[in-house]
């Protein structure tokens, strides 16, 4: 006799681990989006902090920079700008990450879903069909008794 009901439950299992396994790495490439966030924001922090040290309109810049300063102060100027464009380039691709993991996320539920669904059907079809043989086998019953009674009542 054949197996009822889904018969794909241990695919139904993996497609959900699989899926909680996604999500995990999506998580994590959302942290690591958040963190080179965090990074680009402290760099402009530092940049905007360093530039407003180097404003000469600032009372603190009274006495003038030696050339050496100056230099050093420009070179420290070009290096934030690296820092920055190269953390721009972590955060883009960092949001790519995100975006691929995502869609993989999303693809992944959907499968998962639809198995699910599957699922459902099959079971409200075994069900229904246990139902029609219990209605049969009380149909059946009925039909005994009602035999036995009209025979028990024939003189």
């Amino acid at each position: 006799m054949a197996k009822k009901g889904f018969q794909y439950s241990r695919l139904l299992d993996v497609k959900a681990l699989i899926l909680n396994l996604k999500s995990l790495a999506l998580r994590d490439s959302e942290d690591k989006q958040r963190h080179h966030d965090e990074k680009l924001k402290r760099i402009h922090a530092q940049k905007q902090a360093h530039l407003k040290a180097d404003d000469p309109s600032s009372d603190d810049n009274e006495q003038a920079l030696s050339s050496r300063d100056l230099q050093v102060r420009t070179w420290y100027t070009e290096q934030l700008n690296e820092d920055l464009r190269q953390q721009v380039q972590e955060v883009q691709m960092a949001d790519q990450e995100v975006q691929q993991r995502r869609k993989v996320v999303e693809i992944s539920a959907k499968e998962k879903q639809s198995l699910e669904k599957l699922k459902e059907h099959q079971d409200q079809a075994v069900h229904k069909e246990t139902e029609k043989k219990e209605q049969k086998q009380l149909d059946e019953i009925a039909g005994r008794r009602r035999s036995k009674i009209g025979k028990s009542r024939q003189p």
